[in-house]
């Protein structure tokens, strides 16, 4: 058991809700999962789950034992303190967070359907390079090729759709799409929005202005990303610092 597979039974309700409770005996009911927090931090947030009859909202963490929370000492952790609810495979302790409250635990192992789990097993007990690939010769060339097909054409359309609300929000200034595209892809997946954020917070006039001025450019981007806002003694940062203050004065 890995919990990747934890999180397609939990994302995909993979287990029967009918009569759900909690191993305290408290009926649950889940509203909204949550979304996937593929950084650290609790697996799922804005989760909404209705227990004993109370509306939570918070996130959910999910272990194969319950004591994992130990393990990972979560418990010292105020990352985990809106933790609520605790999703495992086997509940093998009670679990506590940094305030010393306990946290609703649910136990899969008894509710999710045996096929599902041997599908699992079979899918990781196999060693080939790609798990489908022995079934792979199953699926017909056209819809493989439709597949891609509809794939590629998905792509291009949200990229025009960016494109195109980017656009609209210059009007029409294709240099300053440029620039916000270019900033978006300098953050790479994980910081990509905040990266199109921070460009978007400037005005392209006062950058087209401050272009030949590296230390004026780098003032405004660490500025604009509040990255200027703490005390250190160096003599660079207090020139970034006193930089970005005269200019946000003139941005606004």
């Amino acid at each position: 058991m890995q919990e990747d597979f934890l999180h397609f039974i939990w994302q995909y309700q993979k287990f029967s809700t009918a009569n759900l409770t909690t191993v305290c005996g408290k009926p649950i009911q889940v509203i909204t999962v949550g979304a996937h927090n593929v950084n650290s931090g609790p697996d799922f947030f804005n989760s909404k789950i209705n227990i004993d009859n109370q509306l939570w909202v918070g996130t959910v963490e999910l272990h194969i034992k319950a004591s994992d929370w130990y393990v990972h000492k979560h418990q010292h952790d105020s990352a985990y303190s809106n933790v609520i609810l605790h999703v495992v495979w086997e509940a093998n302790d009670r679990i506590y967070d940094s305030h010393e409250n306990e946290i609703v635990t649910l136990e899969l192992k008894s509710i999710v359907d045996v096929s599902l789990l041997q599908k699992y097993k079979k899918l990781i007990a196999q060693k080939s390079w790609i798990n489908c690939e022995n079934e792979i010769h199953t699926v017909g060339s056209f819809t493989i090729s439709n597949w891609k097909e509809k794939l590629l054409i998905n792509r291009l359309q949200r990229k025009a759709e960016f494109l195109e609300e980017l656009l609209c929000k210059s009007q029409n200034n294709w240099e300053e799409v440029l620039f916000i595209m270019l900033a978006e892809s300098f953050g790479l997946k994980i910081n990509a929005n905040q990266f199109k954020l921070m460009a978007e917070s400037i005005s392209f006039s006062v950058l087209k202005k401050e272009r030949v001025n590296r230390t004026n450019l780098e003032a405004l981007f660490f500025g604009q990303s509040n990255l200027l806002a703490g005390n250190e003694v160096d003599s660079y940062y207090d020139e970034l610092k006193k930089t970005y203050t005269y200019l946000k004065q003139n941005m606004g």
